[in-house]
């Protein structure tokens, strides 16, 4: 099932990234604005689940790494992803 599940949500990434790839969109922007959401709703769906303000921390990583990151004031990885990604702007090869 989990091999299942990342191969499609490899397969809709490399569709978008088709969309985008090109100078101009080959599609109008309703056909991309219906791709784009989802993601938009994804990484919001992520985030809320990796809420930094539980009691000890991210409630969705390991436990012996929350109370680390909580005392030592670090984001948990997916928030410090997200920030490179859709703040800073780094796009890994």
């Amino acid at each position: 099932m989990r091999r299942v599940m990342r191969q499609r949500v490899e397969e809709y990434l490399a569709g978008v990234e088709r969309l985008l790839g090109g100078s101009a969109p080959a599609m109008g922007w309703d056909v991309l604005r219906a791709r784009l959401r989802p993601l938009v709703v994804g990484w919001r769906l992520l985030l809320d689940s990796h809420n930094p303000e539980a009691p000890d921390g991210c409630g969705s990583c390991a436990p012996s790494r929350r109370w680390v990151r909580r005392h030592r004031g670090e984001p948990c990885s997916v928030w410090r992803t997200a920030n490179a990604v859709l703040v800073a702007g780094f796009l890994p090869d």
